[in-house]
This record gives C-alpha cells, structure tokens and sequence, in this order.
C-alpha cells in the first residue's frame, strides 16, 4: 500500500497574523497589515509533511469566501485536497504575536448539518483505500457526526492523533501515534481517572505506564512549550520513555508547533526511521517552525542541523 498520508484536519481556519512590536491589552493598538492565510492543524501539517517531502491528502469542510480562499491556496500548493462544501463559513482565527508572545482569537467553529455528514462520509469513501495512514489533527466542528468516521473500516491503517476530544472510539481500536500537549495530557488522564500527583518524581512513569496498560497505543508522546518532549511506549513488554529537551531559540512565532510536530513524526515514520530519529526530526521541525513566520516557511537545512543537534542529547529511561 503507499505512503499517502490522508490528513483528516475537518475544522481549518482563515488566519489572520499580526506581529507587533508591542501589545497593550486595554489600550489601543494601532496593528499593521495583517498576514491572511489558509491555516488550522491539519493545513498547518499538511503543509510542513509536503515541505519534508512526505505526499499528504487532506479533507476538510470548506465554507463561504474564506473556505474557497482555503482551497485555492491549498490547490496552488499542490497538496491533493478533498473539500466537503458547507453552508456556514469557515471560521477565522486572528493572532497577534509580540515579544514572543501569542494571542489568539478563534471564532467559533462552523455547524455541520446532517446532510454536509453524509457528504463526508461519501467524500471519504473515494479515498480511503488509496491511503495507509490517517492523521486525525484537531478538534471536530459543531455537529459533526464522528460516530461515521469511526465506523469506517481501519483494516490496514496506521493511525496518528493529534487530539484529545472525541477521539476515545478510536484509541480503543489500537493507534501508532497520541501526541498531546500537557494540558491535553492531564485533561485525558482525568478523563481515565489516574491521579496527577504532578509534584511526585515518579509522575511520567505512573501516569504514562497506566496509561499505556488501558490504551492500545504504540508511542504515546506529550510536549510542554519549551519543556522536554517525552515519549513512552512498551517495548517487550516494558515501560520506556525518551526525553528530549528543545534548544533555546528566538520565538518569531510558535502557533502551528504541534502541528510540525506531527508532520515530522509522520515523516520520519514513513522513512522507517527509530523511534529516536523520529522524536528528533519530530522536534526539530517544531523548533525550525517557530523561528519563521509561517510553517511552510520552514527551513530544511535548519531542520536537518537540529536533527543532527538533538540526537546525542536523548535520555532512554528503561524500567
């Protein structure tokens, strides 16, 4: 089967950037003109799986002039693209960056209604075979019948999460990949209801073996912002995790992180890479993106000198 990689990212967005010198909440801020392009998880992964040579495929609902903004600048990257049109507009998520530091305002996500669900599910259908990997990137939109996607046969998919919400149909079926952030690390784990003694030295191995012993996950991997980037899974049927601690760098803009993350992971995966080469390439595609404006604005000269940085400073813990 090829490596086509189908990036389910159903909630996209129309961004609008603004980098200021200074931001004053509760002040007047006079902003300059804003950077407008298609964004979201699963646009923002695409993009940066297609720049590290990987072949994405993404689905997304698309409304008003925005969607068809999206799919006009999607379709002049020449990513593949399988649009399900909607009624309600596609949302916008104006972000405004200064000193390193971000501020988002996300509209609300668009309505699906229940024919735009079973569009999906015909849309879907037209290339399901064709691919051996889905991404499931971000949250869903309002309405949105998951309950169809995970109905769809998984025989001989990889699959890889990005998300927290909704997701449980699917972890119970076995996934390759869970990337979560901290808040949504905590946020699963009182779903699942393990204590977070967050103070004990001990958290990682209790929270994350426990985790691992409910879940068919393969490679479980949380990220903390600057923090080191862990990764667990059962290796013969021990515990291990992998620590990697990103370097120090100039923040120009760190929306999107997690989303180069995932496209540097799906990536080194499909190169058949060890899963230290793929937490390395994982993490330098997010560092590379910070230090740019937009992800597809990615350096991959960088990206090859950090993987080349990271790799002697992994930790393997072994239980």
């Amino acid at each position: 089967m090829i490596q086509d990689t189908l990036i389910l990212g159903l909630n996209p967005a129309w961004q609008r950037l603004f980098l200021l010198e200074k931001f004053l909440p509760g002040d007047v801020n006079r902003l300059p003109k804003a950077e407008e392009f298609a964004s979201g998880k699963g646009i923002n992964c695409g993009r940066v799986l297609q720049l590290l040579g990987g072949n994405p495929i993404m689905a997304h609902f698309l409304g008003s002039e925005h969607g068809v903004r999206i799919f006009d600048e999607v379709a002049a990257s020449g990513i593949r693209q399988i649009p399900v049109w909607i009624n309600a507009p596609t949302r916008v998520c104006t972000t405004i960056v200064s000193k390193g530091q971000t501020t988002e305002l996300i509209e609300p996500s668009p309505k699906i209604t229940e024919i735009e669900n079973e569009d999906f599910v015909q849309t879907i259908g037209d290339c399901w075979l064709e691919v051996s990997r889905i991404a499931l990137c971000g949250s869903f939109p309002m309405g949105f019948r998951s309950e169809y996607l995970f109905a769809l046969d998984l025989v001989g998919k990889r699959i890889f999460i990005d998300a927290v919400n909704d997701i449980d149909p699917w972890l119970g079926k076995g996934v390759e990949l869970l990337k979560l952030n901290m808040d949504e690390y905590c946020k699963l784990l009182q779903r699942m209801g393990i204590p977070q003694v967050t103070s004990s030295p001990q958290f990682w191995k209790m929270t994350a073996s426990t985790l691992l012993e409910r879940i068919p996950v393969q490679h479980l991997v949380v990220t903390d912002e600057d923090s080191p980037v862990r990764a667990f899974r059962m290796v013969d049927g021990k515990f291990q995790y992998l620590q990697l601690t990103p370097p120090t760098i100039k923040v120009i803009n760190d929306v999107g992180a997690g989303d180069s993350f995932l496209a540097g992971w799906l990536r080194a995966d499909a190169l058949g890479l060890s899963v230290e080469e793929r937490l390395c390439k994982a993490t330098a595609a997010a560092v590379a993106r910070c230090e740019v404006e937009r992800p597809w604005n990615l350096n991959l000269t960088r990206v090859a000198a950090l993987e080349a940085e990271l790799f002697p400073t992994i930790e393997k813990i072994t239980d």
